[in-house]
């Protein structure tokens, strides 16, 4: 497939995104405005704060516009009102898979959570143990501990940040367990041992890769051994690459207690580079990435098994890029299918920088396919 038909497909609904936005609001159009939200709330179920918070209004100030009582700049109101609505809309039309997929990922996540919490505060060992899970970009790590947390009601998920303090972390986790989460790391991590204490509530801190060595320390005294609670952190390399660190190294002495606590570590990097049934099956990728009526060919599904097995490739996060692509080509429809040719088509079109920690065998073929469009293009 040389053809620009992936670029076009969303550069045609990015034109029909424009042509819906009108250059002005008429009283009529401000009035059309006003009744399709008020359908939208209905339909959605949006709270008039939800809907305030995505365009920087106040929930009064929707509220007002509603009732059609609004005495503001009513004009560009109904323009980020029009402009939110479309985008929403827009999205839940486009052909998507399940919201989550049960793949050897997930289950190998779920497992190392679950073994986690069943040694963790036994009668013989009264305390937690920690869980750590290993992956770069795109393993789709984040989401599964985000659907497990939804589905076990004893579980608390904290996305972690760069710029996050220990103080920080602890308040985080408070605010989750509805705990007064101000006040120093003393007083906040004191309500937490005590709301804690042998409940056996799992913690589980994502973007985990920066902790230092003094945070993972605090974690473990608090947490696990305090608490008495299972603690999973998740991250990259890097996360790993300090928990291992000699203990003899001045600053990492408190790592020896850590790592005794440490109950299992899942490395999806590793794991993934296993070709005899590792991570991402063919009926993984299957589940993923079958949808809206486009199915895959077995040489397509190979290319993204490459794609997700591949080192700093995106993996997951760049299948799922391309195969949203493909089906806003109207090509790629009248096929009904998405292949090896396809996929790569979508690569070189949308530019993505996946090439690069590609396999040989794909690089090839994306060579071949680029020298097919310069010849094409004379």
């Amino acid at each position: 497939m040389t053809d620009k038909g992936i670029q076009q497909g969303l550069e045609q609904d990015a034109r029909r995104i424009s042509e819906r936005i009108p250059d002005k609001m008429t009283k009529k159009a401000i009035l059309d405005v006003r009744l399709r939200l008020q359908e939208f709330v209905t339909r959605q179920g949006w709270s008039r704060k939800r809907i305030g918070e995505m365009i920087g209004r106040s929930p009064s100030t929707i509220s007002l516009f509603l009732k059609g009582e609004y005495k503001g700049d009513a004009e560009d109101l109904s323009k980020k009102l029009h402009q939110l609505m479309e985008s929403c809309e827009r999205r839940q039309r486009r052909p998507h898979g399940e919201t989550f997929v049960s793949t050897t990922v997930a289950k190998k996540i779920f497992t190392v959570i679950t073994e986690t919490e069943a040694f963790s505060n036994s009668p013989s060992d009264p305390e937690g143990k920690i869980g750590i899970i290993i992956g770069d970009g795109g393993h789709g790590k984040s989401h599964c501990l985000r659907q497990y947390a939804e589905a076990n009601k004893n579980t608390v998920y904290v996305e972690l940040d760069d710029a996050m303090t220990s103080t920080l972390i602890f308040a985080e986790i408070a605010k989750r367990l509805n705990i007064e989460s101000s006040g120093s790391r003393a007083t906040i991590t004191r309500r937490l041992i005590e709301a804690l204490y042998n409940r056996q509530i799992i913690i589980m801190l994502d973007e985990a890769s920066l902790l230092s060595v003094r945070e993972l320390n605090l974690l473990r005294q608090v947490i696990v051994i305090k608490a008495r609670c299972p603690l999973i952190l998740a991250g990259n390399r890097y996360l790993v690459n300090t928990v291992m660190q000699p203990t003899t190294k001045r600053g990492c002495e408190s790592l020896d207690q850590f790592t005794s606590r440490l109950m299992c570590i899942l490395d999806l990097d590793e794991m993934a580079i296993d070709k005899d049934g590792g991570l991402y099956t063919a009926e993984d990728i299957r589940k993923l990435y079958e949808y809206g009526g486009l199915k895959l060919t077995s040489d397509a599904i190979a290319t993204l098994r490459k794609i997700a097995r591949s080192a700093r490739s995106g993996r997951l996060r760049t299948c799922g890029h391309i195969i949203a692509a493909c089906h806003q080509a109207t090509s790629v429809q009248k096929i009904g299918q998405i292949n090896t040719q396809i996929i790569i088509s979508a690569i070189v079109q949308l530019k993505l920088p996946v090439r690069v920690f590609l396999p040989l065998a794909i690089k090839e073929t994306y060579a071949e396919d680029e020298q097919a469009q310069a010849v094409k293009a004379g």
